[in-house]
Order: C-alpha cells, then sequence, then structure tokens
C-alpha cells in the first residue's frame, strides 16, 4: 500500500432528530471508515452539509472528534463562505480547534467572477487567517459554486501562497479539465472528488481522492487509490447517484448499508430522498457493490 496516497473521505454528518450533530454516531462512522483504510477525513465538505453549520457549531465537532482520538493529521474541514474576513476567521479556526487541512471553496454568491475577483478574495481570506494555519486544498466544485478555478488562477495562487496551498480537490467531472490539472499539477497535490474520473485520474498522477462513496464503500476507495485496483461498476453508481438530489442520496445509502434510519435526517434547505426513491437506488448500489 502506498501510504503517500489520499484515500479521503468527504464525510457524511449524522444528525439527531433535532438536527443537531450525532457526534457519538460521527466518532463510530470515522472509526469505520478508518478500519477499512480511508486515512483522511473531511468535515463540513459539501457530502457534509458544511454549509448548513455555523462556525461555533463546527469547532465544537472538530474538537469533539480530537477528544475522542482523530488525530488532526486525519481530519479537515470544508470552508464555505461569501466574504473573505468569514473566510479567514473559518481557516484559523478550523485549525486552532484540532484540524490538518481545511478545504476552501470559492465564494458561493456571486456568478461570472473571474480571475482576478477570485484571487483577491483567496488571498484576503489567506491573509486574514493569520501566519499559523495549516495546509489549504483549493476546492473545484463548479456544479455548486458556478465558479472556475482556472489552471491560471491555482497556479498564481499557489506561487503566491506556496506554504499554505498544498493541493485542489477537482469534483468538476470534467475529464479535459482534469487532465489539465494533471499535468501541469507541479508541486500540488491533486484529489478527485468526482469518482466517476478516480480510476483515470490515479492512472494520471493524482494522489488520491477525497470522496463521497467512502461513506459507503469505503474498500472500493481505498482499493483504487491504495492498490491500484480497477472497479469498474464505481462510474455506473455514480452516474446512478447524480439523478438524486446527491447529498441526501449518499445518506440514504449509508442508511442503508448501516441498517440505521438516523442517518437519512438532513438539515434544511435540503430534504429527504423518498422511501421510493431510497429502495430504488439502495437495489443498485446492492447490484453494483453487493455487501
Amino acid at each position: 500500500m502506498n501510504t503517500e496516497l489520499i484515500a479521503g473521505a468527504a464525510v457524511s454528518t449524522p444528525l439527531n432528530v433535532d438536527l443537531t450533530v450525532d457526534t457519538s454516531l460521527l466518532i463510530e462512522h470515522l472509526r469505520d471508515m478508518k478500519s477499512s483504510g480511508i486515512n483522511l477525513f473531511t468535515l463540513f465538505g459539501s457530502t457534509g452539509e458544511g454549509a448548513s453549520f455555523s462556525l461555533p457549531e463546527r469547532n465544537a465537532v472538530i474538537e469533539y472528534c480530537n477528544a475522542a482520538g482523530i488525530l488532526p493529521e486525519e481530519l479537515g474541514s470544508g470552508i464555505f463562505a461569501l466574504s473573505s474576513g468569514e473566510a479567514g476567521k473559518a481557516i484559523s479556526d478550523a485549525f486552532s480547534f484540532g484540524c490538518g487541512h481545511v478545504l476552501l471553496a470559492p465564494p458561493l454568491f456571486f456568478k461570472g467572477v473571474g480571475d482576478e475577483g477570485l484571487y483577491r478574495w483567496f488571498s484576503e481570506a489567506l491573509e486574514s487567517a493569520g501566519p499559523n494555519i495549516g495546509p489549504v486544498i483549493l476546492y473545484h466544485i463548479p456544479a455548486l459554486t458556478q465558479l472556475e478555478l482556472s489552471l491560471e488562477l491555482i497556479k498564481r495562487l499557489s506561487k503566491a501562497f506556496p506554504e499554505t496551498i498544498t493541493g485542489v480537490k477537482d469534483s468538476s467531472g470534467n475529464g479535459a479539465y482534469t487532465e489539465n490539472l494533471l499535468e501541469n499539477k507541479g508541486r500540488l497535490k491533486i484529489l478527485i472528488g468526482h469518482e466517476g474520473q478516480l480510476e483515470r485520474g490515479m492512472r494520471s498522477g493524482a494522489s488520491g481522492a477525497i470522496a463521497g462513496t467512502a461513506n459507503f464503500i469505503p474498500d472500493i476507495i481505498k482499493t483504487i487509490v491504495h492498490d491500484g485496483g480497477k472497479q469498474q461498476n464505481l462510474p455506473m453508481l455514480i452516474d446512478e447517484l447524480i439523478k438524486y438530489p446527491i447529498f441526501p442520496a449518499v445518506k440514504a445509502m449509508i442508511a442503508h448499508r448501516k441498517e440505521l434510519t438516523s442517518w437519512l435526517n438532513v438539515r434544511p434547505p435540503l430534504v429527504g430522498m423518498t422511501a421510493e426513491e431510497s429502495k430504488v437506488l439502495c437495489q443498485r448500489l446492492d447490484v453494483l457493490f453487493p455487501s
């Protein structure tokens, strides 16, 4: 197993009936994934409904994970913010409360923003976070942000913040973009966030994945990343998954595999899958990846 590679999870967030974080279930879930070969956990990303949680909530969960034995080098947090100052505060807090990395998305409100504006926003966010921060992974997920992180922008930020920006998570699902990113990655780690592109990405030099599917098929992600395994059914599962609201769908599959309905809880504005939708999707999961 190549331990330099990252078999990471975009961790889904279990919720109690009152929609507070079920921290005990979260720790159990992290330990289960770790035992299956997952070696990096990013909380409060898009799969983790990160934009639905306040900063104090996020900080408390990070602190709880550390107290439960999840090491900072194993743990990270997604950052979704509108203002650069808000992003900087969230970055600073994530490291202060026990994260070893953050996943930083571009601002979510303004559309049609060009490279210069994004460069200034990211720069202000990183500068306002202060000098004592750890690795920052840029998060490219244009389906949600409606913003592209161009290769030129990534290179410029990497040059300006060489000790801070260590990689890019690419969830675009755009094969040509991913290949271009990998061909010009330099010192950056490129982490695949669209599992339909994972095998191809690994063959082209990706450093691993931060994968939502690691929540319910962690062994498959480990096999592809660490063992060079081939899993031809994974792109088929992703094609099925994206027919539904993705983040409730991920929770439906976790609930199915763990036989625990509390995993179905989501925070507004998301709503859960219908029983029929869950049944169809989970049947497909079981056909492609028998438990």
